[in-house]
């Protein structure tokens, strides 16, 4: 079983096809605000991302946009970074195990999509990602009150030698709910930005 989501973030991101066999694809969503629709398919041993075609041969072609090794996990969950405005621009695969004691309730994916070296804190997690660099944790709340539980995020990035404070708020923690959280230059500003996707765990 596969799940998608891509990033940057875009409105209304097109379809890209999935090679699942030899001359057999599907199309499948690749949505930037939550994870897609599971689409099962029996695992291969490499996915690719793409666009066929039938030529004037009426032969079968698959032009690549990306791909990478498969897990040997039944759930698999692919990151899609778009190097460029459309997929055919290309397509970096990132590969996460699906099942929920890899990557469940609780636990936060950080993504450092920008182009300096960022520092967090999240409850009582503290790491550092180079750019292009991701990590997945499972923080304990810094704080409960009655039933609810919260975590204290900070973020800073590097300039030059120091450590400039960018991000600072208490997120609710919940042992439902799964995250992923991207930092990013946007691309307008150049401005130093987050983008969250919470994923509830049925």
């Amino acid at each position: 079983m596969l799940q998608f989501v891509t990033f940057p973030k875009i409105i209304n991101a097109e379809p890209v096809e999935l090679l699942v066999g030899e001359g057999e694809t599907i199309k499948v969503e690749l949505p930037t605000n939550s994870l897609s629709p599971v689409y099962k398919v029996n695992r291969l041993s490499q996915w690719a991302l793409g666009e066929s075609s039938i030529g004037a041969d009426e032969e079968f072609a698959f032009d690549v946009y990306g791909k990478t090794a498969s897990l040997a996990s039944s759930k698999q969950l692919i990151l899609v970074i778009r190097k460029g405005a459309k997929v055919s621009d290309g397509l970096e695969l990132i590969l996460m195990d699906n099942q929920h004691s890899k990557f469940g309730g609780g636990m936060y994916f950080f993504m450092n999509a920008a182009k300096v070296d960022i520092a967090v804190k999240i409850g009582d997690k503290k790491f550092a990602l180079k750019p292009r660099k991701h990590t997945l944790v499972q923080p304990k709340p810094s704080k409960v009150k009655g039933k609810r539980k919260y975590l204290y995020t900070y973020i800073a990035f590097r300039k030059g030698t120091k450590a400039v404070p960018f991000y600072e708020s208490t997120w609710r923690f919940s042992k439902k709910a799964r995250s992923m959280v991207f930092l990013y230059h946007d691309p307008h500003t150049k401005q130093l930005r987050t983008h969250s996707i919470r994923d509830y765990i049925q």
